[in-house]
């Protein structure tokens, strides 16, 4: 039997190169034979790990939908003002960034025709939700099409990683800094008008 220590390197490597593969090919064009080969392991090696594929996507996007789901936690029904929307708007991203991969993962698999219904069901729960706390209680028709811009824009700073929207001469930094002011702002004008 193999030491605790190194099965969860093993785990590990494997839910990296499934991210990758996964990244690569899409999930359903990632057979656990590629996963395996990937690695020079057995189809058996790997269900000593994972019990299926389905177990694998989970290994890979639960850290991230379990971090969501604690920032979900404490958040209160509504956020009164745009600082504290603001803040948590900010707190999400920085949720997303730090899982970036498992976000890349279903940004490029994004019809989520594949995906089991349990994560699923918790990715539509994280969208309707996030969505509420990004919006006031009455606000405009106007202001909440732009919170649903907001809540677009945050998104796609995170998945659209660096090499996909350059600005020449810029770091990803400063766009992402420039992005969050404007987010910023946006939400101090749809509270004022409020």
């Amino acid at each position: 039997m193999k030491p605790s220590g190194e099965k969860q390197g093993s785990r590990e490597k494997i839910l990296d190169v499934a991210t990758d593969l996964f990244v690569e090919h899409g999930y359903a064009g990632t057979p656990l034979s590629a996963i395996a080969a990937q690695l020079d392991f057995t189809k058996a090696a790997l269900y000593y790990h994972f019990k299926s594929k389905v177990d694998i996507l989970s290994g890979i996007l639960s850290p991230l939908l379990d971090a969501i789901d604690e920032l979900l936690e404490r958040a209160p029904e509504r956020f009164p003002d745009a600082q504290q929307r603001w803040e948590f708007l900010y707190t999400y991203s920085q949720v997303l960034l730090s899982h970036s991969r498992a976000v890349e993962v279903l940004a490029i698999n994004s019809s989520n025709t594949w995906l089991p219904d349990e994560i699923k069901e918790r990715i539509e729960y994280h969208r309707r939700r996030t969505m509420e706390l990004a919006m006031l209680p009455d606000m405009s028709d106007e202001d909440q099409v732009k919170a649903i811009l907001i809540m677009d824009m945050l998104h796609r700073e995170i998945v659209f990683t660096d090499d996909r929207m350059v600005v020449p001469g810029m770091t990803p930094e400063r766009r992402r800094e420039i992005v969050y002011a404007f987010i910023h702002e946006v939400l101090d004008a749809t509270s004022s008008a409020h």
